[in-house]
């Protein structure tokens, strides 16, 4: 289970892509599509984060798409991960959009919190 860096990118283009989409069409549900490739972006930056820094990974443990249980988990572990503040200060959101974008009707995200979110996570995988 150690997610690669090109399943990272390949998040972060689909999230890029959606939010050109919405700017260029108007059309209000690809936002959620942005909003999911954002949380599996995040999702996965802390997992490649774990699973580089351990020999062995607990994958019960890293088995969840909640951002916060996986901090825990490196936290349990001794690992420094590194994480944005803004990733740290929206945390339960993000985590969230991960099945609100696919299940709820009524999800949505705003398009500049969307472009936000995008800036830092796109830098973050640079930096990691």
């Amino acid at each position: 289970m150690k997610p690669g860096k090109n399943l990272i990118r390949a998040d972060i283009i689909a999230a890029r892509q959606a939010i050109e989409y919405f700017e260029q069409n108007g059309v209000k549900d690809i936002k959620n599509v942005a909003a999911y490739h954002l949380q599996q972006a995040a999702e996965k930056l802390l997992k490649y984060q774990i699973s580089q820094s351990l020999d062995k990974v607990n994958h019960h443990r890293m088995y969840t798409h909640d951002l916060s249980r996986l901090i825990e988990y490196a936290d349990s572990e001794g690992l420094t991960l590194f994480v944005p503040d803004f990733i740290r200060d929206h945390i339960n959101s993000i985590t969230d959009w991960e099945a609100g974008s696919r299940y709820d009707i009524g999800f949505s995200v705003r398009i500049d919190t969307l472009k936000k979110c995008y800036d830092v996570i796109e830098q973050w995988e640079r930096q990691v």
